[in-house]
Parts: structure tokens; sequence; C-alpha cells
């Protein structure tokens, strides 16, 4: 079994860590539950007992994913409040945080009919192609899938079978 030294987070300091392993190690304590993460850091690996606020959001992600955590900390009279921040770097968005496609095209094309764009069959195809890219790429989190690559192939397979 390895042993890992504990990550301590400094106030006011991100920290960036890569997940070592999809799932942390859950358990019960004399302190209560905890959710032990091993993680990578400056090239070193730990063992990262994750606030439930942060627990919630490395759920979120799995093995190899990036995260910066920022602990920040507040006075609120007598008492010291601490946060954290947690920002996950060129993630796509967890699936509860998913747009339809629908949502998406009409970000990316605002207005199309602006355009007075002759929606002739290529057009349709096209847009379906596109659409189908980001669920593809969506459903495969980003990794190595070009969106754009994934619509042209997409089109011309579909153009040339009309």
């Amino acid at each position: 079994m390895t042993r890992r030294t504990k990550l301590e987070l400094e106030i006011n300091k991100p920290v960036t860590i890569e997940l070592l392993y999809d799932e942390p190690i859950t358990g019960e304590s004399q302190y209560g539950s905890y959710s032990m993460y091993a993680v990578s850091a400056d090239g070193m690996e730990y063992s990262f007992f994750a606030p439930d606020e942060v627990h919630t959001e490395l759920l979120k992600l799995s093995k190899g994913d990036v995260a910066v955590i920022t602990k920040l900390a507040s006075q609120r009279g007598n008492k010291v409040v601490t946060k954290y921040e947690v920002e996950v770097p060129n993630k796509v968005k967890a699936k509860s945080e998913m747009v339809s496609i629908g949502e998406v095209i009409d970000e990316i094309l605002p207005n199309i009919n602006a355009y007075e764009v002759k929606k002739d069959r290529y057009y349709e195809i096209l847009r379906q192609s596109y659409a189908d890219a980001l669920q593809i790429n969506t459903e495969l989190n980003g990794i190595s899938a070009d969106t754009a690559r994934l619509c042209i192939t997409l089109f011309i397979a579909r153009s040339k079978t009309i």
C-alpha cells in the first residue's frame, strides 16, 4: 500500500491537482465521514481529504482530470469562515450541467435566418451533422474528439448517400 503525505491547502493559494483514481476512498473516523482522494500536485503524490463542497465537485471528474482548488477564508465577527473554490479547466460540462444540442447550436449560430440562408437538403444535413458531432464529443468527454472534423466527416458521408 502506498503511503502518501496529506495535502494541506494554504489560504488563498490555488493548488492544481490531478486525480490518480476515479473514486475516492470513503469511510468514517472519529472526526466523522471522509472522502480521501489520491492526487498528484507539483509532481508529488498526496492524499487529499476533501471537504464536502469540494467532494461534490470532484465526483464529477475521473482519473487524469485536473482541478484547481483554492481555500478561501474570511472573518465574520469572531469566526473565520472557510470556503473552497474548485475550477476545472478545459473540461466538458458534467452531465447534470449539459444543455440540449439545439441550445448549443442556437448559441453558436445566432440568428441564422438573418443571413437568409437558403435551407436546402445540404443545410439540414450539415446542421444535423454538427449536432451529432457535438453529441459524440460530449459522450467522449472531449477526449481527442475534434467537433469540426467529426462534423465534416459525417456531412461528407451523409451527403454522398443522397
